[in-house]
């Protein structure tokens, strides 16, 4: 109950706006609302007959009609001040004292005393069954009422004694009993709704909170997973750093033992270093083709390998691929062979570094396995559609072949044929991993027949599209790196590392080329200032000035000749992001450390075509 009186806030009363502010109150007062929207109906019911005995200058109904007005007015202000049960007999008096006024004024004809029905109605609605007493109360004070009228007020009845109280006491009592039981099962069902709807408040409220406490562990895994996102981003990000760092590291060794293997073999040694020499090559070979896995495994892991879509010639890929493998398979005394099938276009779209790679683990994986007979590159069209060409690469060989039961997992990660395989021949078993991955990634398939003993047969089939020049391909099974032709060829070469200027001073000096070498890209610029060069072979990461910067100062130099010279990256980065960033800084191709000669001798060839 409240300690303060207000008449402020009637109009809320009478809309049921404090009733409706929170949602658990609506069942609780359901009989206040009523109250509320009965007593300011009857404000306007009184104000209405006041205004016609105002009118009719009958000074006694004006005044009980103001004071009825006024009284309805009040009765919710009471009621929301606490006195919630006292309003509510106040209403049903005054609605009672009301209907006996005006049966008073217009008599028994208007029948005005059938309000009285619903003035029991009312107590019905306004008390529900915890206030039963005070309900049966306003129920018997609206019969008292009618008897009143009934006995006291009217006078007389225009039948006799008996039969009007027959037919009184039934009317009466119908109405009575037909009242009370419609009135009391609509307020059961009232209250019954009124439960039930406390009970889904109960419910949306309890919901809520478990939504509340849920939409909070919600958000605190999804604010741990972004911690554990990021964590992962670097992790990934520091795990990428350092495998393109230690490729870069190993690369840069690499290029010159290679290197120099390769000059000490075209050297003519004697009988007693031959071994050593094909040792010395085998293992560095090995060593970088361990290399190369590790990092396209990790790649393929991370989900960023990527493929080009550019034109290449398939004929200068083969040579490049079997110029790689010719001295082993000599070694070996294993007869390297590919065959091309007529109408095979030499001109086609694709990735051909991803087309190498396949092939080139294949033909390692070939020429490692076999100790006598031949292997074979055979290259075929399957299907053509409109421009797309379904091709078919089959490497074959005379090896060891596999056993039955292992060509199943011969395709997963490290994984070999056996394990005395692996003691014998070495290698990590990510070769054909990689292959097949790569493969799938280009929509593409690789199959395998073998028989243990007699050899295996691999079948990869991608899809191609077809280039604009239309010669078939023609292969050179001859083909060596000579450097017929770049005699006289006038190559810069910005290198900082003293080893790889020696090798590449070696080749370049056997292939009759020119050269000059500079120690870093600043270097570089000023002797491309000088001199005018055929092409210049940049390293990318030097000291004072690095490959990109240098080459962008050459492309702003004043001399159309000296500023349009072709260049070339030495990279030992073979990540496609660094390539990206050689074109993007105005160079015109790359070599990846260590470099194949061949590759080396057919970029520079290409670029005096030009």
């Amino acid at each position: 109950m409240s300690a303060k009186f207000s008449f402020t806030g009637i109009s809320n009363i009478a809309l049921g706006k404090d009733l409706r502010q929170q949602e658990q109150e609506i069942g609780k007062s359901g009989g206040l609302y009523i109250l509320n929207s009965v007593s300011f109906f009857l404000v306007g019911v009184s104000v209405l007959f006041l205004i016609a005995f105002q009118i009719n200058r009958s000074v006694s109904l004006t005044w009980f009609f103001l004071s009825e007005a006024v009284a309805f007015l009040l009765i919710p202000i009471l009621a929301r001040q606490g006195f919630e049960k006292t309003s509510k007999m106040l209403l049903i008096i005054y609605v009672n004292i009301g209907i006996i006024i005006l049966s008073s004024v217009f008599g028994s004809q208007a029948m005005i005393q059938a309000f009285f029905i619903p003035a029991m109605g009312l107590s019905i609605l306004l008390f529900d069954n915890k206030d039963i007493q005070l309900r049966n109360a306003g129920i018997m004070f609206s019969i008292i009422s009618y008897f009143i009228l009934d006995y006291i007020i009217f006078e007389s009845l225009h039948m006799t004694e008996s039969g009007f109280s027959v037919v009184r006491w039934s009317i009466l009592t119908a109405s009575f009993v037909t009242t009370w039981i419609i009135f009391n099962t609509f307020s059961e069902f009232k209250e019954q709704a009124e439960h039930r709807t406390l009970e889904l408040l109960e419910k949306e409220k309890e919901l809520n909170r478990e939504l509340s406490a849920n939409q909070k562990k919600l958000e605190n895994y999804i604010e741990q997973l972004e911690v554990a996102s990021r964590e992962l981003e670097k992790s990934t990000r520091a795990k990428s750093d350092f495998l393109a760092t230690m490729s870069h590291e190993i690369r840069t060794p690499m290029n010159a033992i290679l290197g120099m293997t390769h000059l000490l073999k075209e050297d003519e040694p004697r009988k007693d270093q031959i071994e050593p020499i094909n040792i010395l090559d085998f293992s560095g070979k090995t060593l970088l083709s361990l290399i190369d896995d590790i990092l396209d495994f990790s790649k393929i892991e991370a989900g960023k390998i990527e493929f080009e879509h550019i034109d290449f010639e398939l004929d200068k890929l083969i040579n490049v691929i079997l110029e790689s493998f010719r001295v082993t398979a000599e070694n070996k005394g294993i007869n390297l062979k590919v065959t091309v099938d007529e109408g095979v276009p030499n001109a086609l779209v694709g990735d051909p570094a991803r087309l190498t790679q396949i092939l080139n683990n294949l033909l390692s994986n070939a020429l490692k396995f076999t100790e006598e007979g031949e292997v074979e590159l055979a290259i075929k069209v399957s299907d053509r559609v409109d421009k797309e060409l379904h091709m078919q690469f089959i490497v074959s060989d005379t090896g060891i072949g596999i056993e039955e039961e292992r060509k199943e997992t011969i395709f997963e990660s490290f994984t070999q044929a056996s394990q005395n395989t692996k003691r014998l021949f070495g290698g990590t078993g990510l070769g054909l991993t990689i292959c097949k991955q790569l493969v799938e990634l280009q929509n593409g398939s690789i199959t395998l027949e073998s028989e243990e003993g007699v050899g295996s047969t691999f079948y990869v089939d991608l899809t191609f599209e077809k280039g604009t020049d239309t010669a078939d391909a023609n292969i050179n099974m001859d083909s060596s790196v000579n450097g017929r032709g770049l005699k006289g060829l006038r190559v810069l070469l910005a290198e900082d590392n003293l080893v790889n200027q020696k090798v590449m001073n070696r080749f370049l000096e056997r292939w009759d080329v020119e050269m000059k070498v500079v120690a870093n890209g600043q270097e570089a610029v000023v002797a491309a200032k000088e001199n005018v060069y055929d092409v210049v072979l940049m390293d990318l990461q030097m000291p004072t000035m690095d490959g990109y910067e240098a080459t962008g100062e050459i492309r702003r130099l004043d001399d159309p000749n000296k500023r349009k010279v072709p260049i070339i990256a030495l990279t030992a980065a073979a990540l496609k992001e660094v390539k990206e960033r050689v074109y993007a800084s105005g160079m015109n191709d790359f070599v990846t450390k260590p470099f194949n000669p061949a590759e080396l001798e057919s970029k520079l060839l290409k670029y005096i075509k030009n």
